[in-house]
């Protein structure tokens, strides 16, 4: 089993409610079996079984998938990916399908003023050549994060370019569905 204590790491707390991550105690989202299966290093993929995973999305918490059902809890160092939301040294993974990063983004407003990546991502999307389901370690599409990490690049820079005019995102007024269907944007 990949559990924290094996690692080193703090014991899972017994007991705790089955959404909330035993090593952090935030509350965590529900991930797909599919998710879980395709993000873990292959080693770990045979102990992927039929139970809820949930994935912690508390930046400065180790795990990412864990089921207080069976005590499960598999780790950063357990995926075959970076998860973005847990890093903060480039490269800083905000799209998986499309291979995205926060550096390129910042390097587009910073040479261009803008940047088009979500509006690629919004026609890619379209085009149904999305699969964050099994790309994204949240199992949700990216879309919501990528126009979060443009708001705050763009306050950012509007913070050390004061005065500078900056250009809202167009994506701004998208809404990125929270169900699982990969991707389906809500009109």
């Amino acid at each position: 089993m990949a559990c924290c204590k094996e690692r080193g790491e703090t014991e899972p707390v017994q007991g705790i409610a089955l959404e909330f991550c035993g090593v952090c105690g935030v509350k965590a989202k529900k991930v797909n079996r599919i998710t879980v299966e395709q993000i873990l290093e292959s080693e770990h993929q045979n102990e992927v079984i039929e139970t809820l995973y949930h994935y912690c999305e508390t930046p400065i918490c180790n795990v990412v998938y864990f089921s207080n059902e069976t005590g499960q809890y598999f780790n950063k160092n357990d995926v075959r990916v970076r998860v973005g939301i847990k890093e903060t040294e480039d490269p800083v993974q905000i799209c998986y399908c499309f291979d995205f990063t926060e550096q390129m983004v910042r390097d587009d407003l910073i040479t261009k003023g803008h940047t088009a990546i979500p509006e690629f991502i919004t026609t890619e999307i379209q085009a149904g050549n999305c699969a964050c389901e099994v790309k994204n370690p949240s199992g949700r599409c990216c879309l919501g994060e990528v126009s979060k990490v443009v708001k705050r690049l763009l306050k950012e820079r509007e913070g050390l370019a004061a005065g500078e005019r900056t250009f809202e995102p167009a994506c701004a007024d998208l809404r990125v569905s929270s169900s699982h269907d990969c991707c389906a944007l809500k009109e």
